[in-house]
């Protein structure tokens, strides 16, 4: 049975039941279920939180018929947001509903300060899906290679590595024999502790997305003190890095830029005052707590309520 009929007979059974329907993503799906919705509950609202990437502003950019379901999909909807201020940039002009920004974020209780306070390792980490496509992480190990005779750090990759990347580990070892105890396939870590422990010992967090909506574990890296390394792929990487004062943005597939990156960031002063002042951001910035407080907000708005009241 399809995600489509599914969720409408779950609407046709609870709609009832359902003050907010939080729809992700824009499209007929997400159309169709609106109106379904609507009809079944006339005082229910509907959040449509998009989950875009910079490929989803394109397709809208580029074509009319999509375009316009989307633009009939934010209309009837009661509340909509993207998780970055790039992506609604480009699609605010497509919709007459204003396109609020609520970001993805992290527990303020997964980073804790005597994790903070560790002292920090040499290390470039990175945590993902490792060799599938989206998340570069070709890019990531040349980068690493033509950059590793100019500093003595090492690279940790957290996560599930993709079968069909084997083979390119195999050959990435046979050509760099010299890296084989300064890059280390972690594995996936589930035990948010330990994934945390991680982030916590490493200096720089490094994602090279060809594409992302968001990036959790960027945010997770920086509620930890880790300074940032991001593609510009990445939709909140502005955000996440401040403009740029709390890491380097730089273009994907390019290993050249990424190497000059690596090589830069072994060159900068790692204080506990300025992991400190990025855990701070983090928290200003990407606390789900206070993140829930603004959706929460803007969800008594659009009931014709006023801050809570």
């Amino acid at each position: 049975m399809s995600n489509a009929i599914t969720g409408a007979i779950y609407i046709l059974l609870n709609a009832n039941k359902i003050d907010w329907l939080n729809i992700y993503f824009a499209g007929r799906q997400a159309y169709v279920w609106t109106k379904l919705y609507k009809l079944l509950n006339k005082k229910g609202k509907v959040y449509l939180k998009l989950d875009m990437d910079f490929r989803g502003c394109d397709l809208y950019d580029t074509d009319l018929y999509e375009r316009k379901i989307f633009t009939k999909n934010t209309e009837i909807v009661d509340l909509v947001s993207v998780e970055s201020e790039a992506v609604k940039k480009r699609i605010q002009t497509y919709s007459s509903k204003e396109i609020i920004v609520i970001n993805d974020g992290v527990s303020d209780y997964d980073c804790i300060p005597t994790h903070i306070n560790k002292n920090r390792e040499n290390t470039f980490l990175t945590v993902a899906r490792l060799g599938t496509r989206q998340k570069a992480t070709d890019i990531l190990l040349e980068a690493f290679a033509k950059s590793a005779d100019q500093h003595d750090w090492n690279l940790k990759l957290v996560g599930t590595v993709n079968d069909t990347f084997k083979p390119y580990i195999s050959n990435f070892f046979e050509k760099h024999p010299e890296l084989v105890n300064r890059v280390n396939f972690a594995g996936e870590i589930k035990d948010r502790a330990k994934l945390y422990d991680e982030y916590c010992k490493a200096k720089v967090f490094v994602l090279a997305s060809r594409w992302e909506s968001y990036g959790i574990s960027c945010a997770e890296a920086l509620s930890c003190g880790c300074r940032l390394i991001l593609s510009d792929a990445i939709p909140p990487a502005k955000e996440m890095t401040d403009n740029g004062k709390y890491g380097k943005i730089i273009k994907p597939d390019d290993v050249d830029l990424l190497s000059e990156a690596m090589i830069e960031a072994t060159r900068t002063e790692y204080t506990h005052k300025d992991i400190c002042e990025r855990v701070d951001y983090a928290k200003k910035m990407f606390s789900w707590e206070k993140i829930c407080e603004q959706l929460y907000d803007a969800m008594e708005q659009a009931n014709g309520r006023k801050n809570g009241i």
